[in-house]
């Protein structure tokens, strides 16, 4: 069942129980007031016959007697009247009654004998008829009862006529409010069939570009379409970032296959050279198998670092506390130390940086400034310098490290912490090309970046920024 049916539906049901609601309440109130206007017709022309009724006791007679007034003179063609003695015969009655007589049951006597009037509605002849029934009491016995009658035929008549009114407006106006409601409801949803439409068109033609065009007030309506775009708006953010990374991953993939492809044939060519070999030539063996080594540790790095963004990928959440800055420098400087060879490393930081505290992961960071390192040392020649340094600016701390080495061209630094990315002279000093992506994703980590500055032939600097932890 669609919306625009069960809200027609729906309206069409309260509307209708209300209108049937309204009927009840004007058919009851209608019919209360009309009896209790031939209640107070009948109280009344009770009242003038009790006026012309009189009740005589005669010194001779030890019964009261009723001296009755023509009661033909107080009826009307509607009106009957009626009086009985305390024992149940008819003392006089009106004409228009003819051969018919009003009902005296055992239950109306009792309550006469109890002194007050009261109404009842009998049916006499097939006809109901509105009877007031009024005790005669004279020095405070019960010697009779005035009983006046009016037909309802005219009650029931309108009555009739206003349920027949009743049913039948109701229907005419219920079958009219349901075709207005069901052409509201139309009006109302078509924007949302709008949306229902578009959002087909979307999903068959796989365009995330396109958006619900929605000129409106912002009503419900007008909020569900601006959602509706924000969604597609999110989702085609979504489904580029996935393409990219889709595209990454493969790419990703490709140049790992192509590194490992490259130590594998090399450990597999060197394999079989020395099964021809043997032990013929001892020295020619040794550098085979230094030559094995050496591919298997250039895996060995290459599947680390492969690890290592794999998990960053992952969404790897690092384990942080506080540290020093010093500490976190010194252990840096003391294995950049033996890692420099014929290098010259500096360690040129302001003391006063030592004490600041950087809410970090050691081992990480650590790692991150090793890679800046070795990268330095690399790149630089034997009797170059190497500097490790620290400057705070404002609320961040950035750890630099320049060398003098070759530095980077112009064309390939927006390139330098792609995966995989090596320039042409990276390339004629080996390596994986991770370390770089490696770093950024570190510092990335720690809520900071990394910035570079370098000039081809003179060198660079390369600087990881971190927020500093405020006590």
């Amino acid at each position: 069942m669609s919306i625009r049916t069960r809200l027609t539906l729906w309206y069409s049901s309260v509307f209708g129980a209300t209108m049937i609601l309204f009927g009840l309440i004007l058919y009851y109130t209608l019919f209360a007031n009309l009896i209790q206007e031939v209640d107070q017709s009948l109280a009344q022309k009770a009242d003038q016959v009790l006026d012309s009724t009189q009740i005589i006791e005669s010194f001779f007679i030890p019964y009261k007697e009723l001296i009755l007034p023509n009661v033909d003179v107080f009826a009307t063609p509607d009106t009957f009247l009626q009086i009985l003695d305390n024992k149940g015969r008819i003392r006089a009655r009106s004409d228009n009654l003819g051969t018919r007589t009003l009902p005296l049951s055992r239950e109306t006597v009792s309550l006469a004998r109890k002194g007050s009037g009261f109404y009842e509605t009998v049916a006499v002849s097939g006809s109901k008829i509105r009877l007031y029934n009024v005790p005669l009491i004279a020095d405070g016995h019960f010697i009779g009862i005035l009983q006046v009658g009016r037909s309802l035929a005219q009650v029931e008549t309108t009555l009739s006529r206003l349920r027949f009114l009743l049913i039948v407006g109701i229907i005419i106006t219920l079958f009219a409010a349901a075709s207005v409601g069901s052409l509201l409801a139309r009006a109302a949803l078509r924007p949302i069939d709008k949306v229902t439409k578009t959002a087909a068109e979307i999903e068959s033609s796989e365009d995330l570009n396109r958006r619900i065009a929605y000129s409106g007030p912002n009503d419900e309506i007008g909020k569900l379409t601006t959602t509706f775009n924000s969604m597609l708006a999110r989702l085609e953010r979504v489904y580029n970032r996935l393409q990219k990374t889709y595209s990454a991953q493969q790419r990703f993939v490709a140049d790992a296959s192509h590194e490992l492809r490259s130590p594998l044939t090399t450990i597999s060519g060197n394999v079989e050279f020395l099964k021809r070999l043997g032990d013929a030539d001892a020295k020619l063996r040794e550098e085979t198998l230094n030559d094995i080594h050496e591919e298997i540790q250039r895996m060995t790095r290459l599947v680390e670092d492969m690890l290592a963004l794999a998990r960053a990928d992952a969404g790897l959440q690092l384990e942080k506390k506080l540290i020093s800055l010093g500490s976190l420098l010194n252990d840096a400087a003391a294995i950049a130390r033996k890692r420099a060879g014929a290098v010259q490393f500096v360690r040129n930081t302001d003391k006063t940086l030592d004490e600041v505290k950087v809410f970090a992961n050691k081992d990480y960071l650590q790692q991150a400034l090793l890679i800046l390192l070795d990268n330095a040392f690399k790149y630089t020649p034997a009797g170059g310098r190497v500097e490790l340094t620290a400057a705070s600016a404002g609320n961040k701390v950035g750890i630099s490290v320049t060398d003098t080495g070759q530095g980077i061209k112009e064309e390939d630094l927006p390139h330098i912490f792609e995966r995989f990315y090596r320039g042409d002279t990276a390339r004629e000093r080996g390596g994986t090309g991770l370390g770089l992506s490696i770093a950024q994703w570190i510092a990335q980590e720690h809520q900071g970046e990394i910035s570079v500055e370098s000039e081809w032939g003179r060198g660079s600097t390369f600087t990881i920024w971190l927020p500093i932890h405020q006590e």
